[in-house]
């Protein structure tokens, strides 16, 4: 039996950038990304936030969280200095309440301003 809509649980999902100097295998963002809210928050905060990486490509991915934890997730991806000795910055580029939303929305506009040459 299915759930009513109302009374599912809400997501967030954030579309984000990473900047490094080699290539970052997708384990590896997982696992750091878990570690990263799991010391900030805890366990129970953890859980609470419910993170899930959604999609990841070379440089841009999408993180689903809960609804009401987007302001702690950002901080846990904030936290992300280094990956497996890799330096990394990671960027969100905004939030969204679908995939498709943030996928058209932010990672598409960023690869077609990355493609754009500056004009001056």
């Amino acid at each position: 039996m299915k759930t009513l809509p109302t009374l599912r649980e809400k997501k967030r999902y954030l579309a984000f950038e990473i900047n490094s100097e080699n290539s970052i295998l997708r384990q590896d963002l997982v696992r750091e990304i878990s570690n990263s809210i799991i010391s900030l928050f805890g366990d129970i905060g953890a859980s609470q936030i419910r993170p899930a990486l959604m999609s990841f490509e070379g440089r841009s991915g999408i993180l689903r969280c809960a609804r009401e934890k987007t302001v702690e997730t950002r901080a846990g991806l904030a936290c992300i200095n280094n990956i497996r000795g890799i330096r990394v910055s990671i960027r969100v580029l905004g939030i969204s309440g679908t995939i498709k939303g943030a996928t058209e929305k932010f990672i598409q506009q960023s690869l077609i301003k990355e493609s754009e040459p500056e004009r001056r």
